[in-house]
C-alpha cells in the first residue's frame, strides 16, 4: 500500500494552513464472480422484499374480500326480509279487501231483509190486531207524563230502540 500525499501551494493573502491529505489506497475492482454473486444476493434480497409485500397485500385483500362478502350477504338478507314484508303486507291487504267485500254483501242482504220486512208489515193490521185481539187502547191525557232534561245529563244507548 502506498500513501499519497498532497501539498497545496499558497498564493495571495488568504493563506491556508498546510495540511497533509492522506488518501487511502483505492479499492481493487471486484472480480466477475464477486459481481455476479453480489447481483444474485441483491436479487434474492429484492425478491424476499417483494414476496413479503405480496403476502401482506394478499392478507389485506383476503380481509377486504371477507368484509365485502359479509356486506353482500347482509344486503341480500335485508332484501329478502324486505320482499317478505312486502308480500305479507300485500297478502293482508288482499284479505282485508275480501273481508270488506263480504261485509258489504252482508250489509246489502240486511238492508234488503229490512226493506222486505218493512213492506210486508201493514200498520193498519197491527193496530187492528192490537185493539181487537189484545185489548190495547190509546193513552189518555192523564197517563202522559212530560219531563224536562238538563243539558248536563246524558244517556248511553247500547241497542237500537225497536
Amino acid at each position: 500500500m502506498q500513501e499519497v500525499r498532497t501539498y497545496y501551494y499558497n498564493q495571495g493573502n488568504a493563506v491556508r494552513k498546510e495540511t497533509e491529505l492522506v488518501l487511502s489506497p483505492a479499492r481493487s475492482l471486484p472480480t466477475r464472480e464477486q459481481r455476479e454473486r453480489e447481483k444474485r444476493e441483491e436479487a434474492k434480497r429484492l425478491q424476499k422484499i417483494t414476496d413479503r409485500r405480496r403476502a401482506a397485500a394478499l392478507r389485506k385483500n383476503r380481509l377486504l374480500t371477507g368484509y365485502m362478502i359479509a356486506a353482500v350477504v347482509l344486503t341480500c338478507l335485508m332484501l329478502v326480509g324486505y320482499v317478505g314484508l312486502q308480500t305479507s303486507v300485500t297478502t293482508r291487504m288482499n284479505h282485508i279487501a275480501d273481508l270488506q267485500n263480504e261485509l258489504s254483501t252482508v250489509n246489502a242482504d240486511n238492508k234488503a231483509a229490512e226493506s222486505r220486512i218493512a213492506t210486508t208489515t201493514n200498520l193498519s193490521e197491527i193496530k187492528d190486531k192490537a185493539i181487537n185481539e189484545l185489548g190495547m187502547v190509546y193513552a189518555t191525557n192523564n197517563q202522559i207524563v212530560y219531563y224536562s232534561v238538563d243539558g248536563s245529563d246524558y244517556m248511553s244507548q247500547y241497542q237500537d230502540i225497536p
